[in-house]
């Protein structure tokens, strides 16, 4: 019969033998690699992305606009595309307040509308078509008679629309910044053209118009500045500083706007 008290010699081996398991254990768990630590997701450079926005506005922005199609919400793909051939395939070079009147033009005033309240990348696309029927038709003022409202106060009250809607959101925006700060000065120089429509003299009502409403914008006077006019103030501090003034305060902008854009005179080449 066994001893149910085992000597002490064997209560020790049997110690010493749990200890060399649970050594062996801990040496073989300590030796698995420890699992890959997870980064979070950059969610604002996930999936596919709209790269250099501004050549979408400059004049060879026909090379890559087709590229905005599939950036259009499905309702309204196939009029933009519509839209977006024909404008920059225009070469007539028609005066804008006519070509707006027409059936198309309708249809471009609404689908800018509706793309100016979609995404952003909508909102890209809106002012890609503005910026083409700037280039492709003619709003510099006649040299003899004027219209009740002249070109280049309708192509500036589109503009303006835009701005109010994406200027400040769109400066903080890395799609809309840049195209935001341009559409500033590009709203300025069409107002200032719009201003000096008549032969003798200059147009008050589009001169206060513009200078009211980017005041607001760019958050111009005392205190913090709008972000939008952050921007403008870091890119065009002369401009904006020649806008504070009382002495053609939309010349500063104008000039920007042609040297980043010469093309955009208001007449036919």
């Amino acid at each position: 019969m066994s001893d149910p008290n085992p000597a002490p010699s064997a209560r020790v081996r049997l110690a010493l033998v749990t200890a060399s398991i649970l050594l062996v254990a801990a040496v073989a768990v300590r030796g698995i690699p420890p699992a890959k630590s997870v980064a979070p997701q950059d969610v604002v450079e996930e999936g596919p992305r709209i790269v250099q926005p501004m050549q979408f506005l400059g004049s060879g922005a026909g090379l890559r606009a087709g590229e905005l199609d599939a950036w259009i919400a499905a309702d309204r793909r196939e009029l933009f595309k519509a839209l977006r051939q024909q404008l920059f395939g225009l070469r007539q070079c028609p005066e804008l307040l006519e070509w707006l009147t027409t059936h198309d033009g309708q249809r471009l005033e609404r689908l800018v509308s509706e793309l100016r309240t979609g995404t952003r990348a909508e909102a890209l696309a809106a002012l890609a078509l503005l910026y083409q029927l700037a280039r492709a038709t003619e709003w510099e003022p006649a040299l003899i008679t004027r219209t009740p409202q002249a070109p280049a106060e309708r192509l500036g009250a589109l503009l303006q629309d835009w701005l109010r809607t994406w200027g400040e959101t769109g400066a903080q925006d890395p799609l809309l910044a840049e195209p935001a700060v341009a559409t500033t000065l590009l709203y300025a120089h069409v107002m200032r053209v719009a201003h000096r429509a008549p032969i003798l003299g200059n147009l008050d009502e589009p001169l206060q118009r513009a200078r009211t409403f980017l005041t607001e914008a760019l958050a111009v006077g005392p205190g913090r500045r709008s972000a939008l006019g952050e921007l403008v103030q870091t890119r065009h501090g002369a401009a904006l500083a020649r806008f504070a003034g009382n002495v053609d305060p939309l010349a500063g902008f104008s000039a920007d706007a042609l040297t980043r854009f010469p093309e955009m005179t208001g007449a036919c080449p």
